[in-house]
């Protein structure tokens, strides 16, 4: 592509750079316009000798071919394609559900071209349907279509650049433990929360059970629940240890642990296992606050279908420091 100021016999079949306006402020031609010889008439009537315009070659693709390309083949599962129009591709969700982005495969492709470029949204965003989750915007206007099939290449050989796992309607289990005098506050204090939570993600939240806090009566709770979609383990006190009674009672109950403290805040304390296929989380208090915490970073991943490692856990660490919230006993803006 060729692009510059020439003469005006020059520019027909040029695409116009810039509006250009008459002595009245009215616009004449707006940016993008593909000059005609009537369009060159008009502006050597007003008096115009040159005008800056891009001149596309045989080897290149015009702005909207190539993004409508670009978008088409990094838009993968449940991620729909609307457009495109100079030279942008708005990519959107076909229905709510949690994004996930191949972060090396995008920094690759944005790497490839000035002015081929590709925003989305943080990966692990949960997002509704028609909600916009990635731009497809091609600068100027053409770019050589060997760069295009660079771009397509590499989308073709990697999982998908951007796929959207939807959430799915799951029975989640709510476990309390606790002495028999706080049964009625404790119960109190988790329930309501966490149903709010679990039903504005389009899961049902099951008839809460109250036990002793003690590992053994902990995990006969776990065990009796292993036909729900998700365990949440809540408790009289947080979980401070690897070998504390909630990671026990995960253990006795023939579970495994993921990990224990990952790393966001608030959120620290959280513990993650499996009973077999079924997540079981050790919450933290914060799962009572409305706030942004680590239970919206990992419920509604879980609620999707995703089955979370430890190296998903530890890579939450960036990004994971979020805002206080009241509930917390020493905000981080006091020191000692």
């Amino acid at each position: 592509m060729k692009f510059g100021e020439v003469a005006l016999d020059e520019a027909v079949g040029g695409i116009l750079a810039h509006k250009l306006y008459d002595d009245a402020g009215r616009m004449v031609f707006n940016k993008g316009r593909l000059l005609s010889a009537d369009d060159i008439a008009r502006l050597r009537q007003r008096g115009l000798e040159r005008v800056t315009v891009a001149q596309l070659s045989s080897a290149d693709l015009h702005e909207d071919e190539a993004a409508a390309r670009i978008g088409a083949v990094v838009a993968g599962p449940q991620v729909r394609m609307r457009g495109p129009g100079v030279g942008r591709a708005n990519l959107t969700a076909a229905e709510r559900g949690v994004l996930h982005v191949n972060a090396p495969a995008l920094e690759l492709i944005n790497n490839i071209y000035d002015g081929i470029t590709i925003a989305t949204r943080r990966a692990y965003s949960l997002v509704d349907a028609g909600e916009m989750v990635a731009l497809v915007k091609v600068v100027p206007f053409g770019v050589p279509a060997a760069r295009v099939v660079d771009v397509e290449r590499i989308a073709e050989a990697s999982a998908a650049v951007l796929q959207l796992r939807p959430l799915q309607a799951m029975r989640v289990a709510l476990i309390v433990s606790g002495t028999e005098a706080t049964r009625e506050r404790l119960l109190k204090s988790f329930h309501e929360p966490v149903r709010r939570r679990i039903e504005g993600w389009g899961s049902q939240l099951l008839a809460p059970t109250y036990t002793a806090h003690d590992a053994e009566s902990v995990a006969q709770a776990i065990r009796a629940q292993a036909s729900a979609d998700l365990i949440l383990v809540a408790s009289i006190s947080a979980i401070i240890d690897r070998e504390d009674i909630v990671p026990s009672a995960l253990l006795l109950a023939g579970g495994s642990i993921t990990l224990h403290g990952v790393p966001v805040d608030p959120g620290t304390l959280l513990m993650m296992g499996y009973l077999g296929d079924v997540p079981v989380v050790g919450a933290p208090g914060c799962i009572k606050s409305p706030k942004t915490n680590v239970i919206d970073w990992i419920l509604p991943r879980l609620l999707s279908g995703e089955r979370l490692t430890r190296a998903n856990l530890v890579s939450m660490g960036h990004g994971g420091l979020l805002q206080d919230i009241a509930e917390r006993p020493m905000p981080r803006s006091k020191t000692d």
